[in-house]
């Protein structure tokens, strides 16, 4: 460790210290894959690397990293899987490229599907299966085209033949957090291994040591972290898992979370009821996140068409699986995830808080557009702050889960917004140059397809790739609050000009583990000089690079103070976008709730299974209370039987009024009595107690239309 007179952090800014060591963090890492080459890019670039490194040349279709984010695999289909050191890359630009590499894994050129193991140690990889070969009249069987490679020299393991695979449901082979089971799903059973058996020399020592028994599972998932500190994580030894069985036939869709090996469900003998457990309707396919300590799980489940006809993308429903619901007895539970506003649009994205450091809690993106993004707890499933309606469909956390993306692409804008999950608000942005404040009103990435953080939570980049963009193929580049930072040459070494227009196929940071870097708050801004005012934002705003085409003004005229934002930000379409997140409900923080017995956001009370809930009544009893209610509908209904009988005398009043006022044809009214005073001698002959109320008030006013009908003198 040497003394520096000026060090460059892991975000790209400056720190001096002359008469202290200083350790920094090492740079984050980029790995480009488009159709000419595989090339690796360090942000900030550094001696090493200050260009961008080629890693292998030639087209590429699929990649995969290790955990620890030291190698890469890259399959390559002239070649097959090859494998790149990214701890100390070499430049094979100048060494013949894919051309002059071998594969790391044999045969393996029509793979498909590529994933390394939970801790790293084993590789798997599906291909289409190929057809049985005929050996004389026995037919012999397939080839197997699910194979298990060891990560650390590419030797095939072991194999297994399946024909059909589904996208959600790879890989079909899981291992456990610590890589002591992994855990082979087939049709309607789950097969247990021991996690290295594969390992071994004798292909015929690899069998199951036991098998989970559950008709009908199309998937299932198991947490990759499992906090032992924690009261709720399981037991050591045992181990919980999550599976899904779809609704078909009339039979309602079940999801279970289940502890191996003491509590699988009923189907399996000896063994007890699962941890929780869930049978709904409306569900064919289901997304499993578990929290960072592996202790509870969100069930997100969906169907393609919606029966009730309001949602086009059809229906979604969220569910929180708790292992362990913390009462001592070892049960789990199972609890609808309460949403703000009407609870009854889509769910549109979820993700855990992945800190297992801190309490879990986690965000939710649901309703229709503009939609409600919302924090909740992760324990009761209550919502505790709404950062506010807006046009955002992704969440997007760092590493460290201090920071959080919340961003609108796919079919949407692109609009990004960046804030800090500790002091629930958004980021304000700060000019690099004058240290002036730039605001909050978040960034716009148009076309994005790719997303990501750094594992120093310190950047945030979106790429546009292909296929799915076949133009303006690139990557940008953010800091954490979200100023643009692409054409810094001090951090950005790749030119997206080589890429486009439709070159780039993928981009991603390299991973890297949870101590490589550390958690670090929001860096503080430059400080201002005393003779520095806002007229000097134009400089500071060419000086951070603005789009292509924004008005940049002339030094010494006055900015806005909406305009002083890098990229001007007073574009008709700039305006537009900000006109409508402005119309859209802030954020605003709820009212504490998820606590047995305090109140919920609904306004209601919870308590404890078993136990009643304590009404607000200042002590009354049960039976007073009862009387109470009764006494105020008495007083609700009376109240509304004399606004009635005003209502109606009022109405008879304006229809006497309407009468009199208006002009009367006397033969018309002298007809109009005759006839009335015939329809009371016809009633007088009747029985008196057979008349009805109309018809006795109609024989009282004889009287008067006897004289009325004199009056008129016809």
């Amino acid at each position: 460790m040497q003394l520096v007179p000026c060090i460059m952090s892991a975000d790209g800014n400056e720190a001096t210290n002359a008469s202290t060591t200083t350790s920094t963090s090492p740079p984050c890492q980029v790995l480009f894959r488009s159709k000419r080459a595989v090339t690796l890019h360090s942000v900030p670039p550094t001696d090493a690397n200050p260009s961008g490194i080629t890693l292998a040349e030639g087209m590429s279709t699929l990649h995969s990293f290790a955990p620890d984010g030291s190698s890469v695999l890259v399959h390559m289909p002239s070649v097959g899987v090859i494998r790149c050191d990214l701890k100390s890359p070499t430049d094979t630009s100048t060494t013949g490229g894919a051309k002059g590499r071998t594969a790391f894994l044999a045969d393996s050129e029509g793979v498909q599907f590529l994933t390394h193991s939970t801790n790293g140690a084993y590789v798997v990889t599906w291909e289409r299966a190929a057809k049985a070969a005929a050996e004389g009249k026995a037919q012999q069987p397939p080839p197997p085209n699910l194979k298990i490679w060891s990560a650390a020299d590419g030797k095939f393991l072991h194999g297994f033949t399946l024909k059909n695979l589904r996208r959600e449901a790879w890989p079909p082979i899981k291992w456990s957090h610590d890589g002591r089971f992994a855990f082979h799903m087939v049709t309607n059973e789950i097969h247990v291994y021991d996690g290295d058996c594969f390992a071994e020399d004798d292909a015929s020592a690899v069998r199951y040591g036991s098998k989970i028994r559950c008709t009908g599972i199309s998937s299932f998932d198991l947490p990759s972290k499992c906090s032992v500190e924690c009261p709720t994580s399981p037991p050591p030894g045992k181990y919980l898992l999550s599976t899904f069985v779809p609704e078909t036939k009339g039979k309602p869709a079940r999801v279970a979370l289940l502890r191996y090996p003491d509590m699988l469900g009923t189907e399996n003998a000896g063994s007890g009821q699962a941890a929780a457990s869930k049978s709904f309707y409306q569900a064919e396919e289901c997304t499993v996140k578990w929290n960072p300590r592996g202790d509870s799980a969100l069930v997100l489940t969906h169907t393609t068409v919606d029966s009730s006809g309001e949602s086009y993308y059809g229906s979604t429903n969220l569910y929180l699986l708790l292992g362990d619901n913390g009462r001592g007895k070892g049960e789990g539970d199972v609890t609808n995830v309460p949403l703000p506003g009407s609870g009854n649009g889509p769910v549109v994205d979820v993700e855990w808080m992945p800190n297992e450091s801190k309490p879990p809690s986690f965000v939710v993106v649901s309703g229709k557009m503009p939609a409600m993004s919302s924090l909740h707890h992760g324990t009761t499933a209550e919502p505790m702050f709404l950062f506010g309606n807006a046009h955002r469909n992704t969440i997007i956390w760092s590493q460290h889960g201090r920071f959080l993306a919340l961003g609108g692409f796919g079919n949407l804008a692109g609009g990004i917004d960046f804030w800090d999950r500790n002091k629930l608000k958004k980021i304000p942005q700060y000019n690099p140059v004058t240290g002036a404040d730039l605001g909050t009103t978040g960034n716009t990435a148009s076309c994005a397809v790719g997303y990501g953080w750094s594992p120093s939570s310190r950047y945030f980049l979106v790429s546009t790739t292909t296929p799915r963009m076949n133009v303006d193929n690139g990557v940008r580049l953010y800091k954490y609050n979200g100023l643009e930072v692409t054409k810094d040459a001090s951090l950005v070494s790749w030119d997206n000009a080589s890429f486009s227009p439709d070159q780039l196929l993928a981009s991603e940071f390299v991973p890297a583990a949870e101590v490589v870097y550390p958690d670090r708050p929001q860096t503080p801004p430059k400080k201002r000089k005393g003779g520095e005012d806002d007229s000097d934002e134009s400089a500071s705003i060419a000086a951070t690079g603005a789009p292509a085409g924004a008005y940049v003004p002339p030094a010494g005229r006055y900015v806005p103070p909406a305009a002083r934002r890098a990229g001007g930000g007073m574009s008709l379409a700039e305006r537009m976008r900000k006109e409508r997140e402005g119309s859209a409900s802030g954020a605003v923080k709820v009212a504490k709730s998820g606590v047995p017995g305090s109140v919920a956001a609904g306004g209601k009370k919870k308590a404890p299974v078993g136990m009643s809930v304590e009404a607000e009544s200042g002590g009354k009893s049960k039976n007073a209370l009862r009387r109470e209610r009764q006494r105020q509908a008495k007083e609700r209904a009376a109240e509304a039987e004399r606004l009635k009988a005003e209502e109606e005398a009022k109405k008879r009043a304006e229809e006497e009024a309407t009468k009199s006022a208006a002009p009367v044809d006397p033969e018309k009214r002298a007809k109009k009595i005759k006839k009335l005073l015939k329809q009371i001698d016809e009633l007088k002959k009747k029985d008196a107690s057979s008349l009805n109320d109309d018809q006795k008030a109609k024989i009282v006013n004889e009287e008067s239309l006897r004289i009325e009908l004199e009056g008129l003198g016809i």
